[in-house]
Protein backbone atom coordinates (compact mmCIF):
# COMPACT_ATOMS: atom_id res chain seq x y z
CA UNK A 1 0.00 0.00 0.00
CA UNK A 2 1.79 3.37 -1.06
CA UNK A 3 0.73 6.14 2.09
CA UNK A 4 1.81 9.24 2.47
CA UNK A 5 2.07 10.75 5.81
CA UNK A 6 1.63 14.52 5.97
CA UNK A 7 2.00 16.49 9.45
CA UNK A 8 3.69 20.20 9.69
CA UNK A 9 6.12 19.79 12.32
CA UNK A 10 9.58 18.07 12.25
CA UNK A 11 9.53 14.51 13.09
CA UNK A 12 13.08 14.69 15.14
CA UNK A 13 12.19 17.71 17.17
CA UNK A 14 11.34 16.41 20.87
CA UNK A 15 8.24 17.07 21.83
CA UNK A 16 5.11 15.17 23.36
CA UNK A 17 3.33 15.42 20.04
CA UNK A 18 5.77 14.31 17.77
CA UNK A 19 6.30 10.69 20.33
CA UNK A 20 2.53 10.24 18.89
CA UNK A 21 3.46 11.39 15.71
CA UNK A 22 6.56 9.20 15.16
CA UNK A 23 4.33 6.34 16.20
CA UNK A 24 1.63 6.45 13.49
CA UNK A 25 4.95 6.42 11.00
CA UNK A 26 6.06 3.25 12.92
CA UNK A 27 2.71 1.75 12.63
CA UNK A 28 3.04 1.89 9.38
CA UNK A 29 6.07 0.77 8.43
CA UNK A 30 5.24 -2.18 10.90
CA UNK A 31 2.12 -3.40 8.72
CA UNK A 32 4.20 -3.16 5.44
CA UNK A 33 3.25 -0.10 3.80
CA UNK A 34 5.87 1.69 1.19
CA UNK A 35 5.67 5.20 2.95
CA UNK A 36 7.03 8.70 2.10
CA UNK A 37 6.68 11.46 4.66
CA UNK A 38 5.37 14.84 4.02
CA UNK A 39 6.58 17.07 7.24
CA UNK A 40 8.37 20.89 8.20
CA UNK A 41 11.98 21.37 8.24
CA UNK A 42 13.49 22.19 12.02
CA UNK A 43 15.29 25.80 10.61
CA UNK A 44 15.84 26.43 14.20
CA UNK A 45 18.57 23.46 13.92
CA UNK A 46 16.88 21.95 17.61
CA UNK A 47 16.22 18.45 16.17
CA UNK A 48 16.98 15.28 18.82
CA UNK A 49 18.75 12.22 17.50
CA UNK A 50 16.92 10.91 20.13
CA UNK A 51 14.46 10.27 18.04
CA UNK A 52 14.27 8.15 15.30
CA UNK A 53 14.90 8.63 11.74
CA UNK A 54 13.03 6.30 9.48
CA UNK A 55 15.14 4.60 6.70
CA UNK A 56 12.46 2.62 5.21
CA UNK A 57 10.52 5.83 4.48
CA UNK A 58 10.97 9.06 1.50
CA UNK A 59 10.96 12.27 3.35
CA UNK A 60 10.17 15.58 1.64
CA UNK A 61 11.28 18.31 3.82
CA UNK A 62 9.65 22.03 3.62
CA UNK A 63 11.03 24.63 5.65
CA UNK A 64 8.64 26.65 8.40
CA UNK A 65 10.86 30.04 9.57
CA UNK A 66 10.38 33.59 7.01
CA UNK A 67 12.72 36.16 6.86
CA UNK A 68 10.03 37.61 9.50
CA UNK A 69 10.66 35.20 12.16
CA UNK A 70 13.95 35.13 12.06
CA UNK A 71 14.50 38.92 11.95
CA UNK A 72 12.39 38.47 15.03
CA UNK A 73 14.33 35.95 16.90
CA UNK A 74 16.92 38.45 16.55
CA UNK A 75 15.55 41.90 17.74
CA UNK A 76 13.85 39.56 20.80
CA UNK A 77 17.71 38.16 21.78
CA UNK A 78 18.89 42.32 21.59
CA UNK A 79 16.12 43.53 23.30
CA UNK A 80 14.91 40.82 25.86
CA UNK A 81 11.54 40.82 27.65
CA UNK A 82 11.26 41.49 31.41
CA UNK A 83 10.60 37.97 33.41
CA UNK A 84 7.68 37.20 35.27
CA UNK A 85 9.29 35.37 37.90
CA UNK A 86 12.92 33.82 38.32
CA UNK A 87 13.76 30.65 39.11
CA UNK A 88 13.63 29.63 42.30
CA UNK A 89 15.03 26.43 44.46
CA UNK A 90 12.67 23.18 44.76
CA UNK A 91 10.10 24.43 47.06
CA UNK A 92 10.39 28.05 47.47
CA UNK A 93 8.16 30.40 46.49
CA UNK A 94 8.94 32.32 42.81
CA UNK A 95 10.13 35.72 43.20
CA UNK A 96 9.84 38.64 40.79
CA UNK A 97 12.09 39.39 38.36
CA UNK A 98 14.20 42.41 37.88
CA UNK A 99 12.81 43.18 34.32
CA UNK A 100 13.82 44.98 31.85
CA UNK A 101 13.88 49.51 31.95
CA UNK A 102 11.00 51.02 30.92
CA UNK A 103 12.69 52.30 27.93
CA UNK A 104 13.76 48.71 26.56
CA UNK A 105 10.26 48.22 27.57
CA UNK A 106 8.75 51.01 25.38
CA UNK A 107 11.21 50.27 22.63
CA UNK A 108 10.25 46.81 22.71
CA UNK A 109 6.58 47.64 21.89
CA UNK A 110 7.05 49.98 19.43
CA UNK A 111 9.55 46.94 17.44
CA UNK A 112 6.14 44.36 18.23
CA UNK A 113 3.90 46.68 16.44
CA UNK A 114 6.14 47.56 12.79
CA UNK A 115 6.73 43.36 12.85
CA UNK A 116 2.88 43.31 12.88
CA UNK A 117 2.63 46.01 10.08
CA UNK A 118 5.58 44.49 7.91
CA UNK A 119 5.21 40.96 8.40
CA UNK A 120 1.19 40.66 9.00
CA UNK A 121 0.83 37.16 10.34
CA UNK A 122 -2.17 34.50 8.75
CA UNK A 123 -5.85 34.96 11.34
CA UNK A 124 -5.91 31.52 10.76
CA UNK A 125 -2.53 29.87 10.11
CA UNK A 126 0.02 32.43 12.02
CA UNK A 127 2.37 30.04 13.11
CA UNK A 128 2.57 27.33 9.62
CA UNK A 129 1.60 29.83 7.00
CA UNK A 130 5.31 29.65 5.84
CA UNK A 131 5.16 25.69 5.83
CA UNK A 132 1.87 25.97 4.20
CA UNK A 133 3.66 28.28 1.52
CA UNK A 134 6.63 26.19 0.86
CA UNK A 135 5.43 22.96 0.57
CA UNK A 136 2.76 23.76 -1.40
CA UNK A 137 5.23 22.87 -4.07
CA UNK A 138 4.89 19.39 -3.72
CA UNK A 139 4.11 17.53 -6.09
CA UNK A 140 3.82 13.91 -6.83
CA UNK A 141 2.46 11.95 -10.27
CA UNK A 142 1.64 8.44 -8.14
CA UNK A 143 -1.78 8.17 -6.72
CA UNK A 144 -1.75 7.19 -3.10
CA UNK A 145 -3.79 4.18 -1.82
CA UNK A 146 -3.79 6.34 1.51
CA UNK A 147 -2.88 10.11 2.73
CA UNK A 148 -2.78 10.35 6.31
CA UNK A 149 -2.99 14.21 7.72
CA UNK A 150 -2.15 14.28 11.11
CA UNK A 151 -2.66 17.64 13.66
CA UNK A 152 -1.49 19.11 15.44
CA UNK A 153 -0.91 21.63 13.71
CA UNK A 154 -4.67 21.87 11.98
CA UNK A 155 -2.29 23.06 8.76
CA UNK A 156 -1.20 19.41 7.81
CA UNK A 157 -4.93 19.11 6.52
CA UNK A 158 -4.96 22.23 5.32
CA UNK A 159 -1.75 21.42 3.29
CA UNK A 160 -3.07 18.32 1.66
CA UNK A 161 -6.43 20.08 0.78
CA UNK A 162 -4.36 23.07 -0.93
CA UNK A 163 -2.51 20.24 -2.79
CA UNK A 164 -5.27 18.00 -4.04
CA UNK A 165 -7.30 21.07 -5.44
CA UNK A 166 -4.06 21.84 -6.90
CA UNK A 167 -4.00 18.54 -8.54
CA UNK A 168 -0.41 18.03 -7.53
CA UNK A 169 -1.93 15.19 -5.23
CA UNK A 170 -4.12 12.29 -5.92
CA UNK A 171 -4.96 9.68 -3.15
CA UNK A 172 -8.04 7.03 -3.11
CA UNK A 173 -8.83 7.83 0.60
CA UNK A 174 -7.44 10.89 3.15
CA UNK A 175 -7.97 10.02 6.58
CA UNK A 176 -7.33 12.72 9.04
CA UNK A 177 -6.26 12.43 12.43
CA UNK A 178 -6.99 14.93 15.13
CA UNK A 179 -5.21 14.21 18.43
CA UNK A 180 -6.99 17.35 20.02
CA UNK A 181 -10.04 19.37 18.09
CA UNK A 182 -9.80 23.01 17.00
CA UNK A 183 -12.64 25.54 17.79
CA UNK A 184 -13.61 23.65 20.79
CA UNK A 185 -10.09 23.23 21.88
CA UNK A 186 -9.88 22.59 25.42
CA UNK A 187 -8.02 26.53 25.95
CA UNK A 188 -10.24 27.96 23.89
CA UNK A 189 -9.50 31.53 22.72
CA UNK A 190 -10.24 30.71 19.27
CA UNK A 191 -11.86 32.97 16.16
CA UNK A 192 -15.68 32.12 13.87
CA UNK A 193 -12.75 31.59 11.01
CA UNK A 194 -11.25 28.94 12.39
CA UNK A 195 -14.33 27.29 13.53
CA UNK A 196 -15.15 27.53 9.50
CA UNK A 197 -11.52 26.37 8.56
CA UNK A 198 -12.24 23.22 10.38
CA UNK A 199 -15.39 22.35 9.28
CA UNK A 200 -14.18 22.79 5.45
CA UNK A 201 -11.56 20.49 6.29
CA UNK A 202 -13.80 18.19 8.20
CA UNK A 203 -15.85 18.06 5.32
CA UNK A 204 -13.12 17.36 2.61
CA UNK A 205 -11.82 14.20 4.16
CA UNK A 206 -12.53 11.01 3.74
CA UNK A 207 -12.88 9.60 7.33
CA UNK A 208 -11.86 11.70 10.62
CA UNK A 209 -10.29 9.86 13.56
CA UNK A 210 -9.92 11.43 17.37
CA UNK A 211 -7.84 9.99 19.97
CA UNK A 212 -10.46 10.64 22.51
CA UNK A 213 -14.17 9.05 22.73
CA UNK A 214 -15.68 11.66 24.62
CA UNK A 215 -14.13 14.32 21.69
CA UNK A 216 -15.56 12.19 19.17
CA UNK A 217 -19.37 12.77 20.90
CA UNK A 218 -18.72 16.35 21.42
CA UNK A 219 -17.46 16.96 17.66
CA UNK A 220 -20.23 14.93 16.04
CA UNK A 221 -23.01 17.17 17.59
CA UNK A 222 -20.95 20.23 17.41
CA UNK A 223 -20.35 19.03 12.93
CA UNK A 224 -23.46 17.22 12.77
CA UNK A 225 -22.88 16.81 8.75
CA UNK A 226 -19.70 15.46 9.20
CA UNK A 227 -20.30 12.99 11.83
CA UNK A 228 -21.06 9.98 9.48
CA UNK A 229 -17.50 10.02 8.49
CA UNK A 230 -15.66 10.51 12.30
CA UNK A 231 -14.68 7.78 14.34
CA UNK A 232 -12.31 6.99 17.29
CA UNK A 233 -9.46 5.42 17.32
CA UNK A 234 -6.62 5.58 20.30
CA UNK A 235 -3.06 6.89 20.66
CA UNK A 236 -0.67 4.85 19.52
CA UNK A 237 2.89 4.76 22.06
CA UNK A 238 6.09 4.84 20.46
CA UNK A 239 7.68 1.62 21.44
CA UNK A 240 7.46 -0.36 24.56
CA UNK A 241 9.30 0.83 27.55
CA UNK A 242 11.58 -1.40 29.30
CA UNK A 243 11.38 -1.10 33.25
CA UNK A 244 14.24 -1.90 35.24
CA UNK A 245 12.28 -2.53 38.61
CA UNK A 246 15.71 -2.45 40.56
CA UNK A 247 16.03 1.73 39.88
CA UNK A 248 12.27 1.59 41.41
CA UNK A 249 12.25 3.84 44.99
CA UNK A 250 9.71 1.68 46.12
CA UNK A 251 6.13 3.00 46.61
CA UNK A 252 6.92 6.59 44.83
CA UNK A 253 4.10 8.20 42.83
CA UNK A 254 5.06 10.54 39.68
CA UNK A 255 2.78 13.25 38.13
CA UNK A 256 4.61 14.67 34.85
CA UNK A 257 2.69 17.32 33.30
CA UNK A 258 1.80 21.15 33.09
CA UNK A 259 -1.31 21.52 35.45
CA UNK A 260 -2.30 24.66 34.76
CA UNK A 261 -5.94 25.75 37.68
CA UNK A 262 -7.62 26.19 34.53
CA UNK A 263 -7.45 23.40 33.09
CA UNK A 264 -6.56 20.19 35.68
CA UNK A 265 -7.06 20.02 39.57
CA UNK A 266 -3.71 18.60 41.16
CA UNK A 267 -4.32 19.77 44.48
CA UNK A 268 -6.60 16.47 46.02
CA UNK A 269 -3.71 14.54 44.64
CA UNK A 270 -1.08 16.55 46.42
CA UNK A 271 -3.16 16.76 49.54
CA UNK A 272 -3.19 13.05 49.54
CA UNK A 273 -0.01 12.25 48.93
CA UNK A 274 0.74 14.30 52.01
CA UNK A 275 -1.39 12.60 54.06
CA UNK A 276 -0.49 9.15 52.88
CA UNK A 277 3.03 9.66 53.98
CA UNK A 278 5.00 8.11 50.52
CA UNK A 279 6.69 9.62 48.52
CA UNK A 280 6.48 11.32 45.34
CA UNK A 281 7.28 13.22 42.23
CA UNK A 282 5.52 16.25 41.04
CA UNK A 283 7.51 17.81 37.77
CA UNK A 284 4.96 20.41 35.60
CA UNK A 285 4.69 24.18 34.83
CA UNK A 286 1.50 25.68 36.88
CA UNK A 287 -0.03 28.59 38.16
CA UNK A 288 -0.05 27.06 41.73
CA UNK A 289 2.81 27.22 44.09
CA UNK A 290 3.00 23.74 45.92
CA UNK A 291 5.66 23.19 48.49
CA UNK A 292 8.44 20.67 48.68
CA UNK A 293 8.00 18.38 51.38
CA UNK A 294 10.35 15.71 53.05
CA UNK A 295 9.13 13.19 50.83
CA UNK A 296 7.81 14.57 47.90
CA UNK A 297 9.48 16.88 45.25
CA UNK A 298 8.00 19.72 43.65
CA UNK A 299 9.30 21.41 40.48
CA UNK A 300 9.00 23.03 36.85
CA UNK A 301 9.53 21.92 33.96
CA UNK A 302 13.10 20.04 33.44
CA UNK A 303 14.80 18.89 30.24
CA UNK A 304 13.89 15.48 29.05
CA UNK A 305 17.12 13.49 30.25
CA UNK A 306 16.27 14.97 33.23
CA UNK A 307 12.52 13.81 33.65
CA UNK A 308 13.30 10.40 31.99
CA UNK A 309 15.57 10.01 35.06
CA UNK A 310 12.91 10.48 37.23
CA UNK A 311 10.54 8.58 35.98
CA UNK A 312 12.90 5.73 35.56
CA UNK A 313 12.68 5.84 39.33
CA UNK A 314 8.84 6.62 40.01
CA UNK A 315 7.24 2.77 40.40
CA UNK A 316 4.23 4.45 39.89
CA UNK A 317 2.35 6.62 37.41
CA UNK A 318 -0.38 9.14 37.84
CA UNK A 319 -2.87 9.97 35.15
CA UNK A 320 -5.50 13.40 36.05
CA UNK A 321 -7.85 13.81 33.97
CA UNK A 322 -9.15 17.59 32.59
CA UNK A 323 -11.74 19.84 34.25
CA UNK A 324 -13.96 19.63 31.30
CA UNK A 325 -14.28 18.57 27.57
CA UNK A 326 -13.50 15.41 26.07
CA UNK A 327 -9.71 15.88 25.45
CA UNK A 328 -7.50 12.78 27.40
CA UNK A 329 -4.05 14.10 27.98
CA UNK A 330 -1.58 11.77 25.65
CA UNK A 331 0.42 10.23 28.53
CA UNK A 332 -2.09 7.99 29.58
CA UNK A 333 -1.17 5.43 26.16
CA UNK A 334 1.91 6.27 26.87
CA UNK A 335 2.56 5.52 30.34
CA UNK A 336 0.29 2.62 29.20
CA UNK A 337 3.52 1.25 27.19
CA UNK A 338 5.30 0.28 30.70
CA UNK A 339 4.69 -2.44 33.12
CA UNK A 340 4.51 0.13 36.23
CA UNK A 341 0.68 0.18 38.03
CA UNK A 342 -1.18 3.51 37.12
CA UNK A 343 -3.30 5.84 38.65
CA UNK A 344 -6.04 7.07 36.78
CA UNK A 345 -7.63 10.44 38.42
CA UNK A 346 -10.96 11.27 36.82
CA UNK A 347 -12.59 14.53 36.38
CA UNK A 348 -15.18 16.09 34.80
CA UNK A 349 -18.83 15.99 34.58
CA UNK A 350 -20.30 12.72 35.97
CA UNK A 351 -21.38 11.49 32.45
CA UNK A 352 -17.68 12.45 31.45
CA UNK A 353 -16.31 10.38 33.56
CA UNK A 354 -18.46 7.23 32.44
CA UNK A 355 -17.39 7.49 29.74
CA UNK A 356 -14.04 7.86 29.84
CA UNK A 357 -13.82 4.75 32.57
CA UNK A 358 -15.64 2.66 30.59
CA UNK A 359 -13.73 3.03 28.01
CA UNK A 360 -9.84 2.15 29.67
CA UNK A 361 -11.87 -0.01 32.05
CA UNK A 362 -11.98 -2.82 29.66
CA UNK A 363 -7.98 -3.48 29.82
CA UNK A 364 -7.95 -4.02 33.46
CA UNK A 365 -4.90 -2.02 33.55
CA UNK A 366 -5.74 1.00 35.93
CA UNK A 367 -6.79 1.86 39.05
CA UNK A 368 -9.46 4.77 39.15
CA UNK A 369 -10.53 7.14 41.52
CA UNK A 370 -12.40 10.00 41.87
CA UNK A 371 -10.66 13.54 42.24
CA UNK A 372 -10.97 13.86 45.58
CA UNK A 373 -8.25 13.79 48.57
CA UNK A 374 -10.63 10.72 50.26
CA UNK A 375 -11.00 8.90 47.04
CA UNK A 376 -7.03 9.19 45.87
CA UNK A 377 -5.99 8.52 49.06
CA UNK A 378 -8.08 5.76 49.63
CA UNK A 379 -6.76 4.35 46.09
CA UNK A 380 -2.98 5.27 46.86
CA UNK A 381 -2.96 2.74 50.11
CA UNK A 382 -4.73 -0.03 47.61
CA UNK A 383 -1.63 0.31 45.14
CA UNK A 384 0.66 0.57 47.94
CA UNK A 385 -0.43 -2.84 49.21
CA UNK A 386 -0.74 -4.87 45.91
CA UNK A 387 2.79 -3.71 45.36
CA UNK A 388 3.87 -5.35 48.68
CA UNK A 389 1.56 -8.13 47.22
CA UNK A 390 3.68 -8.82 44.36
CA UNK A 391 0.83 -8.14 41.66
CA UNK A 392 2.58 -7.42 38.46
CA UNK A 393 0.77 -5.33 35.43
CA UNK A 394 1.58 -5.79 31.72
CA UNK A 395 1.53 -3.22 28.49
CA UNK A 396 -1.21 -2.75 27.17
CA UNK A 397 -1.04 -4.28 23.36
CA UNK A 398 -4.05 -2.73 22.18
CA UNK A 399 -2.43 0.52 21.82
CA UNK A 400 0.88 -0.70 19.94
CA UNK A 401 1.51 1.11 16.61
CA UNK A 402 1.00 -1.83 14.83
CA UNK A 403 -2.04 -2.70 16.77
CA UNK A 404 -3.68 0.95 15.76
CA UNK A 405 -2.38 1.36 12.04
CA UNK A 406 -4.06 -1.84 11.46
CA UNK A 407 -7.28 -1.21 12.40
CA UNK A 408 -6.57 2.59 11.01
CA UNK A 409 -5.96 0.50 7.38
Amino acid sequence: MNVLYVVGTCLTKNTSANMSHNSYVQGLLENGCELDILMAEDSWGQEDAALPTWEEARYFRYGSVSFGDRLRKKVRKAVPAAPVFQSAASGDAAVPGTGTSGLKAAIRSCIKKAFYICFPQDPVYPLEATWLKKARSFRDDKTYDLVVSNSSPAASHKLVLQLIADKKLSCKRWVQIWEDPWYYDLYGGHSEKEKQEEHALLKAATEVYYVSPLTLSYQKRFFPDCAHKMKHIPLPYLEVAEDDPAAWVSGSFGYFGDYYSQTRNLLPFYEALKASGFSGSIYGDSDLNLASTDSITVSGRVTLDVLADVQAKTEVLVHLCNLRGGQIPGKIYHYSATKKPILFILDGTGEEQDIIRSYFEQFDRYYFCKNTAESILETLQVIRSDIAAGKSWASVAAFSPKEIVSQLL
